[in-house]
């Protein structure tokens, strides 16, 4: 065993120290614990501190996954056992927190390696999208732990850290759903409730691709870690459950907020809206919650993974990520009843809009097109009834 002591960091806050297998990809101790209250909240367990076990299993999840599209293929041609290698190698940096790992004896500062303020190769970024590369590329990216099963990559455009995704292999047609997502955002949200997908052609390929969505200090928590350290009474169920979460963090408007997200998703027939694919804003210096994140990564929706779409059951999906194993997207949709901010109005034509830009993948034939068409109007129309509902019973 190669072992080696690590710092957990948080910007410039010292927040644990560990003992590190290197060649298991593990800590095998916490010697020392310096200040909790900067510890990542999905590396606390329930008793409110940090243990070997709780911190493998945010470090782990802090890798590329395993379900990662062809992450194999990246391995082999890089000749790693482990995406946690890339972590170890780029001092777990990322672009949605501030968290990082420092060799006490090899010392760094944050102001000299973090990648929001430092730019940072494009090679690792080339191969986990499919591009090419050099043989060897720079491990020192925040695509060492960029996590989610498509293809994606941070780059840098002008200036500004974007994120770039590919889509599925039956259609790729996650590209165009986060465009059209977008479009339905900008028809019923304020511009900072959403974060803004458009498209970026490279290497003759077409991405969507979005900026980054965190301000100065900021880190993104997924709504999992908030509620992952507490036990969830027995008389609410798991939206109620969410809610007294966030409220106990000090957030405001959150049932409107969470009823805008969902009920877009009704509209998008959103199937992988998962307790990681949204969540909450905190200050790492003040450790303020300050916001509920922006709607972001609404790619895997408008029956993206159905391959024909010419039979009533092909358009049934489940909604995530309430209940045991989520439930369907009626009942969901009868979780909320926040509808003030809604105008039907702004809807009328969406169903054109959306097929206008899906038009633009030439992978997805006419009959799917009109089936797509047929349903969103329909889901359009089912949310109009039930806001109609909603207001008409509060008043």
């Amino acid at each position: 065993m190669r072992m080696i002591d690590y710092i957990l960091m948080n910007k410039n806050t010292p927040v644990l120290e560990f003992t590190y297998d290197i060649e298991a990809h593990r800590a095998v101790k916490i010697v020392d614990i310096f200040d909790l209250r900067y510890a990542p909240p999905g590396a606390v367990d329930v008793s409110g501190t940090v243990n070997k076990k709780s911190f493998n299993q945010w470090w782990r999840g802090r890798a590329i996954p395993a379900s990662r599209n062809q992450i194999n293929r990246v391995l082999d041609s890089l000749r790693l056992d482990s995406t946690l290698v890339l972590a170890e190698e780029s001092f777990g940096l990322s672009l949605s927190d501030r968290y990082w790992i420092n060799n006490p004896h090899e010392s760094q500062r944050w102001s000299d390696i973090n990648f929001f303020d430092n730019d940072f190769s494009d090679d690792l970024g080339l191969v986990t999208l499919g591009q090419s590369s050099s043989y060897q590329p720079d491990f020192m990216s925040p695509n060492s732990t960029l996590g989610g099963n498509l293809r994606k990559k941070w780059t840098i455009i002008n200036g500004e850290r974007v994120l770039l995704k590919s889509g599925s292999e039956l259609f790729r047609q996650e590209i165009q759903n986060e465009v059209i997502a977008t479009a339905l955002y900008r028809r019923l949200l304020d511009d900072d409730e959403y974060v803004p997908y458009y498209f970026v052609k490279q290497s003759n390929r077409t991405y969507s691709a979005c900026p980054n969505m965190l301000n100065d200090d900021e880190e993104l928590i997924p709504a999992y870690d908030i509620i992952q350290g507490k036990k969830k009474p027995n008389f609410q169920n798991d939206y109620q459950f969410l809610v007294s979460s966030y409220r106990d963090l000090g957030l405001e408007n959150i049932e409107e907020s969470l009823c805008k997200m969902f009920t877009c998703d009704y509209i998008l027939a959103n199937q992988d809206r998962h307790w990681r694919n949204f969540g909450v804003i905190r200050n790492v210096e003040t450790l303020e919650y300050t916001r509920i994140a922006p709607i972001f990564d609404s790619g895997g929706c408008m029956w993206f993974d159905a391959e024909s779409l010419r039979i009533p059951s092909d358009f049934d999906y489940v909604a995530k990520p309430f209940g045991v194993s989520g439930m369907s997207p009626s009942r969901q949709l009868r979780l909320f009843c926040e509808y003030e901010w809604f105008n039907p109005e702004k809807l009328t034509g969406f169903a054109d809009e959306a097929i206008a830009i899906l038009s633009r993948n030439e992978n997805i034939p006419e009959h799917r097109l009109d089936s797509i068409k047929k349903h969103l109007d329909t889901n359009v129309h089912d949310v109009c009834e039930y806001a109609y509902h909603c207001r008409k019973s509060g008043e």
